[in-house]
């Protein structure tokens, strides 16, 4: 799989949690018909980022979820 092909795939933290998955289980490749011979990822403090040996290029997945605020904020309601 090349690295736009990736991109082009990782269209959610399911979706990346699923490929995270798949480079650990390769029979889960076949199942999904993926193929990330090559790939390899590491886990960091913001997501995850997903390196190839034959590719310079570094694809990061940026976890972009906000808790809904709750509690008190210090304010006043009107």
């Amino acid at each position: 799989m090349t690295p736009d092909e990736l991109k082009t795939l990782l269209t959610s933290m399911e979706v990346t949690a699923e490929v995270v998955e798949a480079i650990d289980v390769p029979a889960l490749q076949s199942l999904r018909g993926w193929d990330f011979r090559g790939w390899n990822y590491v886990l960091v403090p913001w997501g995850v980022r997903f390196t190839h040996s034959a590719f310079a290029e570094e694809i990061d997945v940026r976890i972009g979820v906000f808790p809904a605020h709750r509690g008190n904020t210090g304010e006043r309601e009107a």
